[in-house]
């Protein structure tokens, strides 16, 4: 394994086992307190008070890598996330469950990614690495090498499923799902889905084969839940999806389609409409809001409903897919966390930043007995830079909550 893969994944591990090292379960007495200014900080030296210097922030690693209340994924390369991703999700360093298989697909290709992500929920299990140019580095062999797939009955003995048009790596006994086109594809995996569970799923969640900012909330909810992502034109559904779903087996499966009428018109949706058991829409006016949306929804078992405090995130570029993608089997474990998305390095949109206030933790009288939120910052500095950073961990900061004492 490189060396900066490894130094990145080290410090990682570190940060992420000392945050879960000081959390503890909720109390009765903890609630949400109002939103508050939370102005971005500049970082400053703990002894000086001065700013802190590139060479100082980097020797030391924080608040880059982690601060009180996120956790870095260091990385400018979405290849090097998804390995990341993968062995925070699951250490090979020390006693644990390794994934019964792993999912190779291609480092440009977002829609095979999106749709693979359904296969990293459980009872499946098996994380996304991303291969550039279709084919897997030796980055990747390692890691693949450390988290040792054996399958299981649950992935059919399979050890590496492969997505789109990627080699499949040596020594391993791989399944590939393939298609001429995403819809097609997609409709493969969760035919194939589908056998592996031996059900049918909660939910089929619909969103563009065109538009990728919209779409890959869908994949951190798919990598939580299971439910497999299917795929639509903006202004016409393809015969692959509108025929799957036509099948007896499907007919009563809800189906939720995700982004805004600019991503899928109207006359798409119509047309899901007249082969679907039950559909509804869930959007936002823009990517950051698209996702925000798919985070406090719920209808039946659909939906993340983060609507209290006390969860976990990851907070991805909108307009790096790969880099959500990569990130997918954090939601698997760990905090659970679901993706929001932010369009710029340097500033939080005023939409996340409200719905992160909304959620806030507080605690009454004692702080090591109250719930707190976690956030996984996706991508190096020039990517999410440490004052957006720092705006992230001051919304999600645990915070005093006045209470005032009535007299009948």
């Amino acid at each position: 394994m490189g060396l900066g893969i490894l130094l990145v994944l080290v410090l990682i591990l570190a940060a992420f086992v000392a945050y879960f090292f000081f959390d503890v379960g909720a109390d009765s007495d903890t609630s949400p307190v109002a939103p508050v200014d939370t102005g971005a900080t500049t970082p400053t030296d703990p002894l000086t008070g001065g700013r802190v210097g590139g060479a100082t922030v980097s020797s030391l690693g924080y608040p880059v890598t982690a601060t009180r209340n996120t956790t870095r994924i260091n990385g400018s390369d979405p290849v090097d996330i998804s390995l990341a991703a993968a062995l925070a999700a699951y250490p090979t360093t020390g006693p644990g469950t390794p994934p019964a298989a792993v999912t190779v697909v291609g480092a440009d290709d977002w829609q095979s990614g999106i749709v693979a992500a359904s296969f990293s929920a459980s009872p499946i299990g098996s994380p996304i690495l991303l291969a550039p140019s279709g084919t897997l580095s030796e980055d990747a062999l390692s890691v693949i090498g450390q988290l040792d797939p054996t399958g299981s009955p649950t992935t059919d003995t399979t050890e590496v499923f492969t997505f789109g048009n990627v080699a499949p790596p040596g020594g391993f006994e791989v399944r590939a799902v393939r298609g001429p086109d995403p819809a097609s594809l997609a409709v493969r995996a969760a035919g194939l889905k589908a056998r592996l569970d031996g059900n049918p799923p909660d939910a089929f969640v619909v969103v563009s084969s065109e538009d990728p900012d919209f779409a890959t909330p869908a994949a951190a909810w798919a990598a939580r839940s299971g439910d497999p992502v299917l795929f639509t034109g903006r202004d016409e559904a393809p015969e692959a999806t509108i025929e799957f779903l036509k099948q007896k087996e499907n007919s009563d499966v809800p189906v939720f389609v995700l982004g805004p009428p600019e991503a899928v018109s109207a006359g798409a949706y119509k047309q899901l409409d007249k082969v679907a058991g039950s559909i509804e829409r869930v959007s936002g006016s823009d990517p950051a809001e698209n996702s925000v949306e798919l985070v406090r929804f719920s209808s039946g078992v659909f939906g993340w409903n983060l609507n209290d405090p006390g969860h976990g995130y990851t907070v991805a570029r909108a307009d790096r897919p790969m880099d959500a993608i990569a990130a997918t089997a954090l939601s698997t474990v760990g905090t659970w966390p679901a993706l929001l998305l932010t369009d710029s390095s340097d500033e939080l949109p005023e939409t996340v930043l409200n719905y992160l206030l909304d959620v806030k933790p507080g605690f009454v009288t004692d702080p090591t007995r109250a719930v707190v939120n976690h956030v996984w910052i996706i991508g190096d500095e020039s990517i999410i830079d440490v004052d957006q950073q720092a705006v992230i961990d001051d919304a999600v900061e645990l915070t005093p909550v006045e209470t005032t004492n009535s007299v009948p």
